[in-house]
């Protein structure tokens, strides 16, 4: 699971860096670099969101049973 993250921080950093590539490349008309940062942004929004639901997997604690036992013991 670390590989896993890390692996998402290493591409995040490569997606910040495209972006002040973008942002910093005055030749590049604003409309086209929206058109460029837009998939960039959605890429990251993506990865971010991975990384939270990876941590909360990483960090929940699995109890053995069957599920059809708990929810009757919830009842």
């Amino acid at each position: 699971m670390d590989r896993v993250i890390e692996s998402i921080n290493a591409y995040l950093k490569d997606l910040e860096t495209e972006m002040l590539r973008i942002v910093d490349d005055q030749t590049i008309p604003l409309a086209e670099k929206n058109k460029l940062m837009e998939p960039i942004v959605d890429t990251k929004k993506v990865l971010v969101r991975t990384k939270a639901e990876l941590a909360e997997i990483k960090n929940k604690e699995y109890v053995a049973g069957c599920g059809m036992y708990k929810m009757r013991a919830d009842q």
